[in-house]
């Protein structure tokens, strides 16, 4: 793979990973909401003008784990097939020292 490649693979992982902070933000935000709802209702929980018992609203907590964790799974997938691209990276412009940089503040 020639360097200009990597550094365009690169550039789409840094993507990716821009979208999987986004999306792990909106999923933390919601199961904040949830666990939150789950605490200080009684034997009904109502989110987002929906019902569920309290048997669903823990089963719906227990999702968005999973849920979370497959993104933290996927986000340090992405680092680590970008730190291995970095490795095989010589003789860089100054420009491009600083889109790795960039891409290792991910």
């Amino acid at each position: 793979m020639t360097k200009d490649q990597t550094l365009m693979v690169l550039n789409v992982l840094k993507k990716k990973l821009q979208s999987l902070r986004l999306l792990r933000i909106v999923e933390e935000l919601f199961s904040l909401y949830v666990i939150i709802e789950v605490f200080t209702a009684s034997n009904q929980i109502i989110l987002f003008g929906i019902s569920f018992s309290e048997k669903n609203a823990v089963m719906l907590m227990l999702y968005l784990l999973i849920i979370d964790f497959c993104i933290n799974r996927i986000r340090v997938n992405y680092k680590k097939t970008g730190q291995q691209l970095i490795q095989t990276l010589k003789n860089l412009t100054e420009q491009e020292q600083l889109f790795v940089k960039r891409f290792e503040r991910f």
